[in-house]
């Protein structure tokens, strides 16, 4: 009689050579095995990398998955080095900023998404500059250019090219503009700089009062 933890580890080995298919070989439909990076800004998530130990260089050859507390990027691939924090990230390029608590702008920092073609990643200081279809985006704020530089750290978003910036019902467009998100101030730039709002909606004059939304039915007076 087979005892029961030697019968448990046989059923396991026999489960995991059928997993496995014929000669011991992955089976042809098995994603690849994630390759995980830690370096001192971010961690680098894959499934085909070159990485260098020593120096902290790596390129990846596959989708790639950037992250630091509070920070997820994704794009097609990338290189860089962990060790000093930068990166080039190119190809669908995603970047999530959880904000509240986890976000290095403060407690009350607004989740936001940032997507572009290319990005230049510079974790230390805190700082991304996005390339090609630039466009930044929160609940209450929007933002698109040629070039775009996210400051988290002080809090700011600089756009050059073709820049348009909209922070609740204000739209400003201009050749360059410069927000400090934290205290909702625009610098435009360039020639034209165009400012738009919505228009306010007219008050009746005084003395009168506004029209009743809806008439009710009217009695007719007797003959």
């Amino acid at each position: 009689m087979v005892p029961e933890p030697l019968r448990r580890a046989l059923c396991a080995a026999a489960l995991i050579a059928l997993a496995a298919g014929p000669n011991g070989s992955a089976p042809a439909n098995a994603e690849p095995p994630p390759v995980r990076m830690a370096g001192k800004f971010y961690t680098i998530e894959t499934t085909a990398a070159h990485y260098n130990a020593g120096s902290g260089e790596f390129a990846t050859q596959a989708p790639v998955h950037i992250s630091r507390p509070g920070l997820d990027a994704f794009a097609d691939r990338a290189e860089g080095n962990a060790r000093g924090g930068v990166a080039v990230m190119r190809g669908n390029v995603r970047v999530h900023d959880a904000g509240g608590r986890s976000s290095p702008q403060g407690a009350g920092a607004a989740a936001a998404t940032l997507t572009c073609d290319e990005l230049d990643v510079d974790a230390k200081a805190d700082v991304y500059r996005a390339v090609g279809h630039a466009r930044y985006e929160t609940a209450t704020r929007s933002a698109a250019a040629d070039t775009m530089i996210l400051d988290r750290k002080h809090h700011t978003l600089h756009l050059a090219g073709a820049a348009t910036i909209t922070d609740g019902d204000t739209t400003v467009r201009a050749e360059v503009v410069d927000a400090d998100m934290a205290r909702h101030d625009t610098v435009a730039t360039g020639s034209p700089v165009v400012i738009t709002r919505p228009a306010p909606t007219p008050k009746p004059p005084e003395g009168t009062s506004s029209p009743p939304s809806s008439v009710g039915p009217v009695a007719t007076p007797p003959p």
